[in-house]
C-alpha cells in the first residue's frame, strides 16, 4: 500500500477534494428530507405560506449545492484516478525499460501493451468509482443516525443498536467476498 501511495501524492489535492465533496453531498442530500418535514410539520399544519414557500425554496437551494458537491467529487475523483494511472503507466514503462533482451523476447510487445493497460484502465477506474461509496457510506450512516435521533430520540436507538451489527454484517460479507476472490 504504502507502494502505491506514493503514486496518488501528487494528486494528494484533488484526492482531498474528491473527498470533501462527497461528505458535503451526502449531509446535503440527508438534510433535503427534514427540511420536509418541516414544511409538513409547521408549514401545511399551521396553513403559513411563506414559510413553505421559504423552506421550499431552502430545499431547491440545498439540491442546487448538492448537485454541485456532487459533479465535484466526480471531476476530483476522476482527476486522481488519471493522474495515478499516468503516474502508473510512466513507472511501468521505466521497469521495461530495465528489462533485459530475453525477457522482453519472451513476452510479445502486445502481450504486455495488453496486460499493462487493462491493469491501469482497471485501477484508474477502481479509484474514480470507488471513492464514492467508500467516503458515502460511512457519511450517511453517521448523518442518518443524528438525524433520526433529532426525529424522535425513542424510536432512534433502535437504530442505533441495528447500525453496529448491520456494520459487522457488512464487514463480514466484504470480507468473505473478498477471500472468494482470490
Amino acid at each position: 500500500m504504502k507502494e502505491f501511495l506514493k503514486y496518488v501524492k501528487p494528486y494528494r489535492k484533488d484526492a482531498c477534494l474528491a473527498v470533501l465533496c462527497i461528505e458535503g453531498e451526502t449531509v446535503f442530500e440527508l438534510v433535503i428530507p427534514l427540511v420536509m418535514a418541516a414544511i409538513l410539520d409547521v408549514g401545511i399544519a399551521n396553513g403559513d405560506r411563506p414559510y413553505i414557500v421559504m423552506k421550499g425554496l431552502q430545499m431547491v437551494f440545498l439540491a442546487l449545492l448538492s448537485l454541485v458537491l456532487g459533479q465535484g467529487a466526480a471531476r476530483f475523483a476522476a482527476r486522481c484516478g488519471q493522474g495515478v494511472g499516468a503516474e502508473l503507466r510512466k513507472a511501468e514503462f521505466a521497469k521495461l525499460q530495465q528489462f533485459s533482451f530475453a525477457n522482453t523476447d519472451h513476452f510479445s510487445s502486445a502481450s504486455l501493451v495488453t496486460r499493462l493497460t487493462s491493469d491501469v484502465t482497471t485501477i484508474q477506474n477502481s479509484i474514480a468509482t470507488g471513492m464514492r461509496p467508500g467516503f458515502r457510506s460511512p457519511v450517511m450512516m453517521l448523518t442518518a443516525m443524528v438525524a433520526s435521533f433529532y426525529i424522535n430520540p425513542k424510536l432512534a436507538l433502535v437504530f442505533f443498536v441495528a447500525s453496529p451489527v448491520l456494520g459487522l454484517c457488512s464487514s463480514l460479507s466484504s470480507a468473505m467476498c473478498g477471500l472468494s476472490i482470490r
